[in-house]
């Protein structure tokens, strides 16, 4: 696993103008569709001296141009098991700029062959299919991102990652690593 971060003012505007939080793929996933909705209307509700706090959330594959300029933004709950194929999330914020502390926590469904680094690595769990990171975001008009890249070794199956903003509950999204076909 892989990680890069993009700048993403221009599709994260796009992105997230509420496609209905898409975060989760199938109903049976609706305890998360209906917590991250919770943080979401926490989020609304709270001042924005409190810190900044998720407003809403997508998840998707990333096409960039060799120099991480984002090309395209796909709303997608499936990623293709492709070495190099781009996915992550875009949150939109009750902040337009600034910094954001992150708590970034992926499990997979088995031990990957490594984990790449993309920030401060705050843990691995014992069977080494979950790790925790720790990033500072850039918050660019009111939106931050994170994305992996597919990498040699990732196992096919159901992921979760869940992302901590400062001190708000997490935001998660559940996807699939899928063999093309």
């Amino acid at each position: 696993m892989k990680y890069s971060r993009h700048l993403l003012v221009l599709f994260a505007a796009v992105a997230c103008t509420h496609i209905g939080a898409q975060t989760t793929g199938a109903a049976s996933h609706g305890f998360i569709s209906e917590s991250n909705a919770a943080v979401f209307k926490a989020c609304a509700v709270a001042p924005t001296a409190n810190g900044a706090c998720p407003l809403d959330a997508v998840f998707g594959l990333f096409k960039l141009a060799p120099n991480n300029d984002v090309l395209d933004f796909k709303v997608s709950n499936t990623v293709p098991r492709a070495i190099n194929q781009n996915y992550g999330w875009i949150l939109k914020l009750n902040r337009k700029s600034g910094k954001v502390r992150v708590l970034e926590r992926v499990t997979l469904p088995e031990t990957p062959k490594t984990w790449g680094s993309g920030g401060q690595p705050y843990g691995t769990s014992a069977d080494r299919k979950t790790i925790s990171l720790d990033v500072t975001l850039t918050i660019y008009d009111g939106t931050v991102s994170k994305s992996w890249n597919v990498a040699d070794g990732d196992p096919a199956g159901h992921y979760l990652i869940s992302a901590y903003v400062e001190d708000s509950a997490p935001v998660q999204f559940e996807f699939d690593v899928i063999d093309p076909k």
